[in-house]
């Protein structure tokens, strides 16, 4: 039977056990619980970063999606608005090409046209056609001038052509047509007039 002394030594010394135990216990719980909060801080970083990325990529795709419907909507309005001058500038010539044919240099233009078509072609024999307007502008003195310039023999059809001015030449068999009205020299001069107004277009963006 252990003596008091020994009895007051075996509680004291199961009490440091005990505490010393309980120590390690609140330690290791400690050591847990400070991991599982950087764990939870390091996940609360994480998936803040990721909101954050996923925003940012989201904004992005917006401001892209505006910036590309704006520059889709302000191309369609140059492209509208280039379209709308080079209507008016076709018609403003038409109506200046029209207003030729009441100037008296018209017939030399007439001229110089018909010399430029037959010289198109390859034959040794051609015939003009006009509008019935013009018929009587082809003499047979200018026909012998259009033939002593371009070495052709040039003949006026009678029938009228359906134009509104310059005029048609056809090969001696009428196989090969060299179109020098003034609807056809306004459609070849639409590439060009584009290039000019594309060039123009370059220098104003460039100026701004």
């Amino acid at each position: 039977m252990p003596l008091p002394d020994q009895i007051s030594l075996l509680c004291r010394a199961i009490s440091e056990k005990g505490q010393k135990e309980a120590g390690e216990i609140l330690s290791g719980a400690r050591e847990q619980a400070d991991h599982i909060l950087q764990k939870a801080r390091e996940n609360r970083q994480r998936n803040l970063e990721e909101r954050i990325s996923q925003e940012r990529r989201s904004a992005y795709q917006r401001a892209h999606q505006v910036v590309g419907a704006a520059e889709l909507k302000a191309g369609q309005q140059v492209m509208a608005a280039k379209q709308a001058l080079l209507k008016e500038v076709f018609e403003e010539a038409e109506k200046r090409l029209s207003a030729l044919r009441d100037e008296p240099e018209y017939p030399d233009i007439l001229k110089f046209l018909a010399i430029q078509a037959v010289s198109s072609l390859p034959e040794g024999h051609c015939w003009i056609q006009v509008r019935k307007n013009d018929q009587g502008l082809f003499s047979q003195d200018m026909l012998i001038d259009i033939s002593k310039e371009t070495g052709q023999a040039a003949e006026l059809l009678p029938e009228p052509a359906d134009i509104s001015g310059g005029c048609l030449v056809f090969s001696a068999g009428k196989k090969i047509l060299a179109d020098f009205s003034f609807g056809t020299l306004l459609k070849r001069a639409e590439p060009r007039l584009k290039e000019l107004m594309a060039t123009e277009f370059l220098k104003g963006k460039a100026g701004e």
